[in-house]
């Protein structure tokens, strides 16, 4: 028999899909935490009854968690975390919230506001320690897809009269006074469980509205793709009975950026214009937005309160989470004076550090990717091609959050961990993988250059529209 001398090639190690590396989460662990965002949007108690009471939510969650502790721990390890500027960031806001109340000696506040907070970040920790593979991803945005999609169908339905569901109770708003003195009031659709602001579900429509249109989008052909369309018109027509400027305006600012990438400046211009333009002529109260009268200059004089707040010895730490309402009565309607306010620069930096990091990352891919001009620049075509759908929810999210107050809530974080996970996906999918942000001087000092620039934005604005 033939000796052979020569030693056998050896196989060449498959590239991590993460740029976090190590082993995947559990199977089980994945199908726990889609069914956790399954729960968000469609919750079982308020489907069944019968349910009522029962921890469901957070039955999965833990086990999600348990399942995946390996992955965790991997996660938050130092080293990585300066991969994942926008974890490090997340991390801080829990910090920011623990040092709003002990900096008023309110030890009650840190002890509920922690434990409070502490439940949305396990949340994100599981989404960006769990969706490890484009598969993942990919799967997961389907589930929120669908899950958005059928919880939007069911309020369309009860707005119209075609079913009442008890779960589901709709809001009559006060819209201003006429000229006659009367109160007008619209009737304004909600959504069920966390969405039941309005303004807040017409956010959620248009960012299920992209994720539709990316599915819609798919090479991949299949037979039920014509059900793409229909839920974007069942979304469009939720948008409409929401009543909500802010929706009307997300809208925009989606469409805008969508197109930016691959058309340029001037037709994402465009494109914002005449679909603003066409919109308002359907929307009627959404299209009318005015700053000196009505809802809208009312929100405004609820960022003066909390702007005003800040020229104390609250500058730094904040008045403390969950004080503004007791403060101005209400929330801010605006989660970024809303965050500067309760959580003073320190937390407010970081809240806007969430959303910096995940907005300079995809600017750079968008940048690589018309460096290449029109060649692919990862090696995974479907995280490619998700590329700007990412780029208009993350601007969508952030531009509703001007007129809500969402600082602390599990979608935020959705959003915010979505940007994450895609980023370390994509940046593990380069030619050269590479981190496509990263925490360090450079980009801590741009960071805090852009939060105080927002602030004095932000003070400017109020004191010349306030009155």
């Amino acid at each position: 028999m033939r000796a052979h001398n020569a030693a056998s090639p050896r196989r060449r190690r498959p590239l991590p899909q993460s740029i976090i590396g190590g082993n995947s989460a559990p199977h089980n662990a994945y199908i726990l935490f889609l069914l956790v965002n399954i729960n968000l949007f469609l919750r079982p108690a308020e489907l069944i009854p019968a349910l009522k009471g029962l921890p469901i939510y957070e039955v999965l969650i833990l086990s999600s968690f348990f399942l995946s502790l390996d992955q965790i721990k991997r996660v938050v390890q130092f080293p990585n975390l300066k991969r994942q500027p926008i974890t490090l960031c997340v991390i801080g806001v829990l910090v920011a919230v623990a040092m709003s109340h002990l900096s008023h000696m309110y030890l009650y506040g840190v002890r509920t506001s922690t434990v409070a907070f502490l439940k949305t970040l396990i949340y994100y920790i599981l989404l960006i320690s769990i969706i490890d593979s484009p598969k993942r991803l990919k799967g997961l945005l389907k589930t929120v897809a669908i899950s958005s999609s059928a919880m939007i169908l069911l309020c369309v339905i009860d707005y119209a009269g075609i079913i009442d569901f008890e779960f589901i109770k709709h809001v009559s708003d006060r819209d201003g006074v006429s000229d006659a003195g009367e109160v007008i009031r619209v009737f304004r659709m909600r959504g069920t469980g966390i969405f039941q602001d309005p303004n807040d579900l017409s956010v959620l429509i248009v960012a299920t509205g992209m994720l539709c249109l990316y599915f819609f989008n798919d090479p991949v052909k299949s037979p039920f793709r014509f059900l793409w369309i229909v839920s974007m018109i069942i979304l469009m027509i939720g948008l409409l009975d929401t009543r909500s400027r802010g929706g009307l305006l997300t809208l925009g600012i989606a469409g805008m950026v969508f197109v930016l990438p691959k058309y340029g400046k001037k037709a994402a211009i465009a494109c914002a214009v005449v679909g603003v333009a066409g919109l308002t002529v359907l929307a009627g109260r959404q299209g009318n937005i005015d700053l000196n009268s009505g809802t809208g200059h009312d929100r405004i004089l609820l960022w003066r309160e909390g702007i005003s707040a800040l020229k104390s010895a609250n500058l730094f730490f904040g008045i403390g989470q969950g004080e503004y309402s007791d403060m101005a009565g209400l929330a801010a309607h605006n989660s970024y004076v809303h965050a500067f306010t309760e959580l003073g620069l320190f937390g407010g930096t970081l809240f806007i550090g969430c959303f910096f990091f995940a907005g300079l990352g995809l600017y750079r891919l968008v940048r690589f990717q018309i460096a290449s001009r029109g060649k692919p620049i990862m090696r995974d075509r479907e995280l490619e091609r998700y590329l700007p759908y990412a780029c208009a929810i993350l601007a969508a999210w952030c531009g509703g959050m001007m007129s809500l107050s969402r600082c602390y809530v599990v979608p935020t974080y959705m959003i915010v961990g979505v940007s994450a996970a895609y980023l370390n996906l994509a940046g593990a999918s380069l030619a050269r993988p590479t981190p496509v942000v990263y925490w360090n001087k450079q980009h801590q000092l741009w960071l805090i250059g852009i939060s105080v620039g927002m602030l004095i934005s932000f003070a400017i604005f109020v004191r010349i529209f306030a009155g």
